[in-house]
């Protein structure tokens, strides 16, 4: 009993040095406050000196911003998840400029002028200050006050050479590379600067004679990221950031990167803080362990449990998979089938099973000529891939995507979107149809008014005696033209009111009759059969109007469509709910290129004069109008067919 007690105390002791340990590691995470914070600001700006090789500086190379501390920024801004814009300024305008709080953020050495002006995160490198001078020169520390020296502008050194060696002469230039340049040249005694930045510019100057100078360590101090004062909140989101580079080790992949083997921008941990780092890992080592021992009974009841969750799952996601109505395929890297869907197999003809393994384009290559072709895009680009083909009556979608988490395999998947692209059609030229009898309503009220003045005009000059034949001839001309822009106008104007949407009992056939019989005198002339066919034998409660408007110019399209002794038949019925009568003649026919052009406004294959290409588009809005549908099917040199269902409540009286 004491036994089981004592293990389970060591386990309650583990668990909370875990906890404890969770708890310490979780307080470096950005809360979702701070997330929030991060989210409102506009920007969040870095500035520092552009000519500080290679902690930062521009390339003259790529006119790019980079360098150590510009890697390291870019590191935090990875972990607080917000972009840190990074830009290069000459160092005392980078510190006015953070100071009046136009940028943010820029990394230095603390004193007690700026600790006045500025916010400070926690330590982020150490970094050491030389000065640079002739080995001529041969001096000590407490010599230095006899020196000329050049040193940058708004530095850390300046306050530090007026403190310790005020009788020094300071010769301020923009960066260390012009301070270089003097003492080169020279114009000063030394120049003071960061070890990484001297060590640098020596480097990569081939003409110097290094065995000529030698560097003395001044200082070695603690850098840190200042902050302006007006976003205290970001000093703690930087801090936590911080904490999760170096604990990431980005520092000290950026030192490799910059400076090799050379001395190293942060402190290397103490013994006692490797012991601490040691005693927690074995801590977990032995919790881990206990954990295991303690439910390694359970372990494999919890597995098998598990494995038949997963086949459980398995085999539903294979249902909803073979469930899906689209045609689905995954196929692997060589372009081989993984897997398909039952829709896909069904609609070859084959099992599914039997497609594993086969090359894709075999059962693709009905929807697409050369489907490899659109998978290596899709490789080379990353970007999903949508084609449309046509198969018979029939328009299909094919769709590859790369999936992420399996190497190079795609799913491809084939819809069928008949539907969706006979919808999409129908409803733009409903939308077209709308716009359209606006704006002629309004055109043929305009035009009326110039009109009536040419015909008033056109009188009289007709009343003046003085005109010759030829005057009148061409008054004739005027009048014509004028009769038949007045014909087009009220085409117009109907086709902008369109009917009146009463309803009333309706003899359909008698309607038909006396629609051929008002055409009869062009029917004679053409030598043309009309038959009838009607099986209803009571009326039906529609627009009357509306109905008048279809009949009249599906007469007058099919009379038109028609050279001589032609037949024109009608068949009128009642199919459940609704009136379907169809207009069928043996006239010219329509081309393919025009037929989906016949509904619209103004389209005609007449001759000019012969028409104004406003019949059909009135008898498609008129059946929109009743909710009713037409279809139209014709072949050149055979003839045409027009099928209208039009929904109606049936009445008697």
């Amino acid at each position: 009993m004491n036994r089981i007690k004592g293990t389970i105390t060591l386990v309650v002791i583990i668990l909370t040095i875990i906890i404890l340990y969770m708890l310490i590691a979780n307080s470096n995470k950005i809360t979702q406050e701070e997330i929030d914070w991060l989210k409102k600001q506009d920007s969040i700006i870095y500035a520092a000196n552009e000519n500080a090789p290679p902690l930062r500086f521009v390339d003259e190379k790529d006119n790019q911003y980079k360098g150590v501390v510009v890697d390291y920024i870019n590191q935090i801004s990875l972990e607080i998840g917000v972009d840190i814009q990074t830009v290069p300024m000459q160092w005392n305008e980078a510190l006015e400029s953070l100071k009046k709080g136009e940028t943010h953020i820029c990394d230095m050495f603390i004193n007690e002028e700026r600790n006045n002006v500025y916010l400070f995160t926690n330590p982020i490198y150490n970094l050491r200050t030389v000065l640079l001078l002739r080995k001529d020169h041969n001096i000590e520390l407490n010599e230095i006050n006899n020196l000329k020296i050049a040193t940058e502008k708004g530095d850390y050194a300046n306050n530090y050479l007026i403190e310790n060696y005020p009788d020094a002469e300071l010769v301020y230039t923009h960066n260390v590379a012009e301070g270089y340049k003097l003492l080169l040249q020279g114009e000063v005694d030394a120049v003071i600067g960061d070890e990484p930045i001297i060590t640098y510019l020596m480097d990569n100057d081939k003409d110097i004679d290094e065995s000529k100078f030698s560097n003395l360590i001044l200082y070695e101090l603690e850098v840190v990221l200042a902050v302006s004062k007006d976003k205290p909140e970001l000093v703690s989101i930087l801090n936590k950031a911080i904490s999760q580079v170096n604990k990431k080790g980005s520092l000290e992949e950026i030192q490799q990167k910059w400076f090799g083997i050379s001395t190293p921008l942060i402190k290397i941990k103490t013994y006692a803080e490797i012991i601490d780092d040691i005693i927690i890992l074995v801590v977990i080592i032995i919790a881990i362990f206990s954990i295991v021992v303690f439910n390694n009974l359970s372990l494999k009841k919890q597995v098998n449990i598990r494995t038949r969750e997963l086949e459980q799952s398995r085999n539903e996601l294979q249902k909803i998979f073979d469930g899906i109505s689209e045609f689905m395929m995954v196929v692997d890297s060589d372009k081989r089938v993984l897997k398909a869907n039952k829709s896909f197999a069904d609609f070859l003809g084959v099992q599914s099973i039997n497609m594993v393994g086969e090359l894709c384009d075999v059962y693709l290559n009905n929807f697409y000529n050369e489907p490899n072709i659109l998978m290596n895009e899709i490789l080379d680009s990353h970007k999903d891939i949508k084609k449309e083909s046509m198969i018979g009556n029939e328009v299909y979608e094919l769709s590859i995507q790369l999936l992420k988490g399996i190497n190079n395999a795609f799913l491809i998947s084939i819809k069928d979107i008949t539907l969706d692209k006979i919808n999409r059609n129908k409803m733009l030229q409903n939308n077209k149809m709308i716009a359209v009898g606006q704006l002629a309503a309004g055109m043929a009220h305009e035009i009326r008014n110039p009109l009536g003045i040419i015909r008033t005009q056109s009188y009289l000059i007709r009343i003046n005696e003085k005109f010759d034949e030829a005057i009148n001839k061409s008054l004739d001309f005027i009048d014509s033209a004028v009769n038949r822009a007045s014909s087009i106008i009220d085409n117009i104007l109907s086709f902008s009111r369109f009917s009146s949407n009463a309803k009333q009992l309706i003899n359909v056939p008698q309607m038909i009759d006396k629609i051929i019989e008002m055409h009869s005198d062009i029917i004679k002339n053409k030598s043309i059969v009309v038959e009838v066919n009607s099986s209803i034998d009571k009326e039906v409660n529609l627009s009357f109007e509306s109905m008048e408007h279809i009949f009249m110019n599906l007469m007058s399209n099919s009379i038109d469509a028609i050279d001589d002794n032609g037949i024109i038949r009608i068949y009128i019925n009642l199919e459940k709910d609704s009136l379907v009568f169809t207009f069928k003649d043996n006239g010219i026919g329509i081309s393919e290129d025009d037929i989906g052009n016949i509904f619209n406004p103004f389209f005609t294959t007449k001759e000019l004069g012969k028409g104004t290409g406003l019949g059909l588009f009135i008898v498609y809005s008129e059946i929109e109008k009743l909710n009713g549908k037409i279809d139209v099917k014709s072949k050149l040199g055979e003839g045409t067919i027009f099928t209208i269902t039009i929904p109606l409540e049936r009445k008697t009286e």
